[in-house]
């Protein structure tokens, strides 16, 4: 009787790999596999590099916001963006708020801000820096305490340690104001490293010098 497969192959005239055949075939598998790991290492390279910008007015510098991060619209802020892929209750963020500028140094007045903002506020570093236009900011690191909500699974709101950057310089508006933009970087301390190389990008591309 002759079986199904021996239709279209001639079972007698077959002969199974030689062992260099196979290990030839094993190496193109493994080579393939390799490829495909190195591909997407560049892939995923090339996507952290892909920006979008946020345009403030003619003459005002772009901010740019990383492209594959999820918009999060909020009435307290002109943007804000997260990190799809953070597991902590306060995802990774960039927000970029602009408000009326009083009549006072944003360099000294803003820190103090921030300090009456934030619960546990702790100051780390501040410098002052110039942006791409030559234009003075100042960039501010500091710590503070996120009560970021309850959860459906949890009947406490879970309490994050997070790390931040702010970015802030001033501009004047198309009526002649002044105004002062403030651009934050902010993630769970725990995930801060893995979240740096997307902010040390957004910096770079401000011009702000990353130390």
């Amino acid at each position: 009787m002759t079986h199904f497969n021996e239709i279209f192959v001639d079972v007698d005239a077959y002969q199974p790999p030689s062992k260099w055949e196979e290990r030839f075939n094993n190496l193109q598998v493994w080579l393939i596999v390799a490829l495909l790991l190195v591909g997407g290492w560049f892939f995923k390279d090339w996507m952290m590099d892909q920006f979008r910008f946020l345009a403030l007015a003619e003459g005002q510098p772009a901010i740019p916001y990383p492209v594959q991060w999820q918009q999060q619209p909020t009435e307290a802020v002109t943007l804000q963006v997260v990190d799809p892929a953070s597991e902590s209750p306060f995802p990774a963020r960039e927000t970029v708020a602009v408000q009326n500028a009083p009549k006072s140094d944003f360099t000294m007045t803003w820190p103090e801000q921030r300090a009456l903002q934030l619960s546990d506020y702790k100051e780390v570093e501040r410098r002052l820096v110039k942006l791409a236009d030559e234009r003075q900011a100042l960039w501010l690191l500091y710590t503070y305490v996120s009560d970021v909500g309850t959860t459906p699974a949890a009947s406490v709101a879970p309490v994050v340690v997070v790390q931040a950057q702010d970015v802030v310089f001033e501009i004047t508006n198309d009526q002649g104001q002044k105004q002062w933009v403030v651009i934050t970087l902010a993630a769970d301390s725990h995930e801060w490293n893995q979240e740096w190389p997307t902010f040390r990008r957004i910096l770079e591309k401000l011009g702000v010098p990353v130390l």
